[in-house]
């Protein structure tokens, strides 16, 4: 079985730098969920655009039902979460 991880916020500048390190590296398949707000963009990943082992999801990390649908498909051994929004201190005064 290949790992497969998760990452969140993957076109951001952090995020992508990481996911273009994993995939270069020949660690296994990404599945990347990015909303592309202010801070994501896809040119970040124009590198692996189209390699293999990285599968772009254009979706909101909160939206439940999109990521139990990749937890289901993928089956992801680690999420990684690069998502801006999602750790900053907006999300104290709403974390759901």
């Amino acid at each position: 079985m290949t790992n497969c991880i998760l990452v969140t916020g993957g076109a951001g500048f952090i995020g992508s730098n990481f996911v273009n390190t994993w995939l270069k590296m020949g660690l296994g398949k990404v599945v990347n969920l990015d909303k592309l707000t202010y801070a994501g963009n896809l040119e970040n990943l124009a590198e692996i655009h189209d390699h293999q082992d990285h599968i772009f999801v254009h979706a909101d990390i909160g939206d439940s039902a999109t990521v139990r649908d990749l937890f289901k498909i993928h089956q992801p051994c680690a999420v990684l979460n690069f998502a801006a929004e999602s750790h900053v201190d907006r999300s104290i005064h709403g974390p759901g």
